[in-house]
């Protein structure tokens, strides 16, 4: 076996956003009673805090959603073997105090926590591991969830997890079946490996999206779909209590429904603020916060289209537009223009890798040749943390630059949710998309174009470029990790799977009477640490 590890040295990529208040995000909490969000207790801090979710919540079952309002439930609900410190992607002890790796890179030994119990009484123990990874592993995670493969693998993908096994009640040992650089980084990411309640999940039949169950410092009190989540501290919390009481998370997908409400004092919190919404949010007195993002917004190319099976054409469509003019426009200040799919502050990230300059003149004379003139868009309308403006801004973007060069756009637009179910049910050439990283790791972005149409509707299928990700993933950090995704990214520019937009900054708005608010760079908040003057 190789040496005890405590994790907060694992990667060099690690990162602090820059701007981020690093809060005290490490705690957690229980369920009680409702209280309004004006009410206080007798030392001047008020007992509830009111938070804006720009989307409706999925689910709360963290081995079973990857959209944004659910991650914000969940990483204040759950909790993994490891966690993020503060607002960087360097993975700390959490569930877990500490690891052994053995030199060959695939037993995994954690030595677990004590004294943690679930919201519903339930002891953590080794078990409760074991089952935890049991419920991903050999493919039965949750259909259309990548968290599973990208964690717990298959024998077919040779990735992920081999076998579980509880060596005593509070050590676990984990075979892989090939060294895996992001391990323990991934058992620190807010979706996919926190750990749930296994009583719980024998009770609700193996599926906790509407009855949640963590150790995290909140635990669920009452929920009205597409209105209002309201979450508790929980009392039995092993670690730091909830400043806050109470929380309660109001969706509200309009972007000047959050910043009104924010103004009137309606919610102490929102996320998502489009460029154009800065300033009156400034105005009202409240505080804009922004961090770099570790995110990527793209439009995809259905490779699989037979009017974009050529390299040539898809090389063309993207000469024809001027990607800096549209960050320009729709971001301003809040994005920084993608030269890759990797967000600047990761390793291997290098401007020298190049996507075609804007060219509408050769992007004409190609298209044209080709004899493209009509071609159909998917989008989405909803606001997110990689586009503030929504995926329709971009769309609609893109069409008058294509209208340019003689080929017309047809743009259908639907809220996340429809979007979501459309993606494999409605016909498209181009569609806009992005990614949020789970972990700072290039592994993250990267892998993305190895997992199939599903993750990225590309329809690319490049046995190469499968090969050097496997690769880039048992590969150690170093210098030689960090070429193999460059060749990944420079991959990338040739086939043209994917045209990089922008990296979005995260700008979050909070009233004056919030103290100890940050985003972390993944797009979630950890609410334990946050406290608000009565």
């Amino acid at each position: 076996m190789g040496t005890t590890n405590t994790p907060q040295a694992l990667t060099r990529r690690s990162f602090l956003a820059s701007g981020a208040t690093v809060a005290a995000l490490l705690g957690a909490g229980a369920l009680t009673g409702c209280g309004s969000h004006r009410t206080s207790s007798s030392s001047g801090t008020a007992s509830t805090l009111t938070y804006a979710l720009n989307e409706d919540p999925q689910a709360l079952d963290p081995a079973r959603v990857n959209d944004f309002g659910s991650l914000e439930l969940c990483a204040n609900l759950y909790e993994g073997l490891f966690r993020f410190k503060g607002t960087t992607c360097d993975p700390e002890p959490c569930l877990a105090t500490s690891y052994d790796v053995s030199d060959d890179g695939l037993t995994y030994t954690f030595h677990l926590r004590k004294g943690v119990k679930f919201h519903d009484g339930t002891d953590f123990d080794a078990d409760a591991v074991v089952t935890n990874f049991e419920r991903q592993m050999d493919g039965k995670g949750a259909e259309d969830m990548g968290y599973a493969e990208m964690v717990f693998g298959t024998d077919q993908t040779g990735t992920g997890v081999k076998s579980v096994t509880a060596k005593d009640s509070h050590t676990v040992v984990a075979v892989l079946r090939a060294a895996c650089t992001p391990f323990v980084r991934n058992l620190a990411m807010a979706l996919g490996t926190p750990i749930v309640s296994p009583t719980a999940l024998k009770k609700h039949n193996g599926n906790l999206s509407t009855s949640p169950c963590g150790t995290g410092p909140y635990k669920l009190s009452s929920w009205e779909k597409g209105s209002t989540v309201i979450l508790k501290s929980f009392s039995d919390y092993w670690g730091t209590k909830p400043k806050v009481k109470s929380i309660v998370f109001r969706v509200m997908p309009e972007s000047a429904d959050r910043v009104t409400a924010l103004g009137n004092g309606e919610v102490d919190v929102i996320t998502a603020i489009e460029k154009s919404s800065a300033p009156t949010v400034r105005k009202g007195g409240s505080t804009v916060k922004e961090t770099d993002g570790l995110n990527t917004s793209y439009m995809v190319f259905n490779t699989a289209s037979e009017k974009l099976k050529d390299a040539s054409v898809r090389k063309a469509i993207c000469q024809a537009i001027d990607v800096d003019a549209i960050v320009s426009a729709l971001f301003g200040k809040y994005a920084t223009v993608a030269h890759s799919l990797m967000p600047e502050f990761l390793a291997p990230y290098d401007k020298d890798v190049s996507y075609p300059d804007y060219d509408p003149d050769a992007a004409k004379a190609t298209l044209s040749a080709a004899g493209v003139t009509e071609l159909t868009c998917l989008t989405y309308t909803t606001a997110m943390q990689y586009n503030p403006a929504g995926g329709k801004s971009l769309a609609e973007s893109v069409q008058g630059y294509l209208d340019k060069v003689g080929v017309k756009l047809t743009v259908n637009a639907y809220d996340w949710t429809t979007f979501r179910s459309k993606r494999t049910e409605e016909y498209f050439d181009l569609a806009f998309a992005g990614w949020a990283g789970d972990n700072g790791d290039p592994d993250n972005f990267m892998s993305l174009f190895a997992s199939g149409s599903n993750a990225t509707m590309s329809a690319y299928d490049d046995s190469e470029y499968k090969s050097l990700v496997a690769k880039g993933l048992a590969t150690p950090d170093g210098d030689d990790r960090d070429d193999i995704y460059l060749q990944l990214e420079k991959k990338l520019t040739q086939d043209l799977p994917v045209l990089p937009i922008s990296h979005a900054k995260t700008v979050c708005g909070y009233s004056p009477k919030v103290h100890g608010f940050a985003m972390h760079p993944t797009g979630w908040s950890k609410l334990v640490g946050v406290s608000k003057t009565a």
